[in-house]
């Protein structure tokens, strides 16, 4: 798997994965020096709740994601463009999530593309192109936000790390769901140390319906990154702070007869590496954070709090290895139907065993204080394990 020291978020331009891993890993490598990546991989997901939650239930979800992904210069075609095709598909739909009694998903894996469907659906479609010497990138298609928004190294990818939904998007981000969008990007690096990016997106259409803009409504999402490095260029700091804005009539939480015409959310984001072997990218410790705030008329949570800490590979004879834990905290908006609970909070542990390079396996622990969905549940005590397997 990709490192947070070597790859960054792991996502942008690609699957979150080296293309030497997998059972094609040497091929792979092949296709990857002519200019084609070819990811395959199946998601097997096994939960339980056993204490709490609307009903102590068990099941198995899994999920298959094919991304194919192209660079023109290696091909011979031309310079500096990208493209990037990807498909997902998954069984049970939504998994655990309709019995844990929580707002945001305990298996983010069974809740995309969306929570009810089954049928492959192509999730990503999109061509970009870089000018400028690199400082700059322009990119239109259908993308995933998590790919280029609200970035961490150290909590995502869902694939081998974290399972909970908070733990890849600020859950302020919510609304902005499904995770993949119809629309533009472009991506300003006007130096090494920072990124800004600037989307706007169609918030009707999503994988399983593209109305390209016919409803006159739209989202404008910005952020800024930067990385600097106030502990030394071994203990480097990403910062983000971003904004979304969407222009469409919603419902009032407080009186849904009445609408309003536009909605915001505002987020940070940490990530501080507090330890990188200099001699080994696979050995680090990260610690990532998150702030999200809402004017709470048309979102459900108001503020938005996760903090967790991230050990790759501290262990010398287990250096693929991932262990992580990290927690989070939503208060609810006083014109929302949970408003009741006030707030929800939970945490989560997990260990992510690098079996051989095809297969990974995730024993998971997750532990939810006031779910919110049913005022009745208190407390959601949810186990379970990850088998992730690469073509």
């Amino acid at each position: 798997m990709a490192s947070a020291s070597e790859a960054g978020s792991g996502w942008h331009h690609g699957a979150p994965f080296k293309y030497t891993e997998g059972m094609l890993g040497d091929d792979r490598a092949c296709w990857h020096d002519c200019g084609v990546d070819l990811h395959f991989s199946t998601i097997v997901i096994g939960q339980k709740i056993i204490d709490g939650g609307t009903e102590r239930k068990g099941v198995i979800s899994a999920s298959y994601d094919a991304q194919l992904y192209l660079d023109t210069e290696k091909l011979g075609w031309w310079k500096n463009g990208y493209a990037l095709l990807r498909l997902e598909g998954k069984t049970n739909d939504d998994g655990v999530n309709l019995f844990t009694g929580a707002l945001v998903p305990v298996n983010f894996d069974a809740a995309v593309p969306v929570p009810e469907g089954k049928d492959l659906e192509a999730t990503e479609w999109w061509y970009s192109h870089v000018f400028l010497q690199g400082k700059l990138e322009l990119l239109g298609g259908m993308w995933d936000i998590g790919r280029f928004y609200d970035l961490s190294p150290f909590s995502g990818p869902y694939h081998f790390r974290f399972l909970n939904a908070h733990m890849f998007f600020n859950s302020t981000l919510l609304p902005w769901a499904p995770y993949n969008r119809l629309g533009a990007l472009a991506l300003a690096k006007p130096n090494d140390c920072l990124t800004i990016t600037t989307g706007v997106a169609d918030p009707g259409s999503s994988a399983i319906e593209v109305d390209w803009f016919e409803d006159g409504d739209w989202d404008l999402l910005q952020e800024w990154r930067a990385i600097v490095q106030p502990f030394g260029k071994d203990h480097p700091t990403q910062l983000g702070v971003g904004a979304a804005y969407r222009k469409k009539n919603q419902p009032l939480l407080e009186n849904p007869g009445q609408t309003r015409s536009s909605d915001w959310t505002l987020w940070g984001n940490f990530n501080q590496w507090l330890y990188k072997d200099p001699d080994n990218p696979t050995r680090s410790i990260g610690l990532f954070a998150r702030v999200g705030h809402t004017d709470g008329k048309i979102n459900n949570i108001k503020n938005h709090y996760s903090l967790g800490v991230t050990f790759e590979g501290i262990a010398r004879t287990r250096q693929y290895d991932v262990f992580g834990i990290a927690g989070w905290y939503n208060k609810f908006s006083k014109d929302s139907f949970i408003a009741q609970k006030g707030n929800s909070s939970g945490i989560e542990l997990f260990y992510n065993f690098r079996v051989t390079p095809w297969l990974q396996i995730t024993p998971d622990l997750q532990y939810l204080i006031g779910p919110a969905l049913d005022p009745d549940v208190n407390e959601t005590f949810v186990v379970g394990t990850r088998f992730l397997f690469l073509l």
